[in-house]
């Protein structure tokens, strides 16, 4: 997670046109990527400390509980 990239979200766009525009929307997510964005959202919900250990997201809360938060790509078809 150190090298957080600036990605776009699909969500950002406000029609179908917009998606149209752009040149590749096939690219690749990295698993660093999708913490980023699930710390981004966390932050909003919960007051607690967000550490990161290789390719996991830690929180920490007041009371004692750490939770650590995992992202892996699924490679085989579901």
């Amino acid at each position: 997670m150190k090298d957080e990239k600036n990605h776009i979200l699909v969500t950002e766009y406000n029609k179908q046109s917009d998606l149209e525009d752009l040149p590749d929307i096939n690219w690749k997510v990295e698993p660093n990527e999708i913490l980023c964005d699930i710390k981004f959202l966390l932050r909003e919900y919960y007051v607690a400390t967000f550490g990161v250990d290789e390719k996991s997201l830690i929180l920490g809360f007041n009371n004692g509980q750490k939770f650590k938060i995992t992202v892996s790509e699924i490679r085989e078809r579901i």
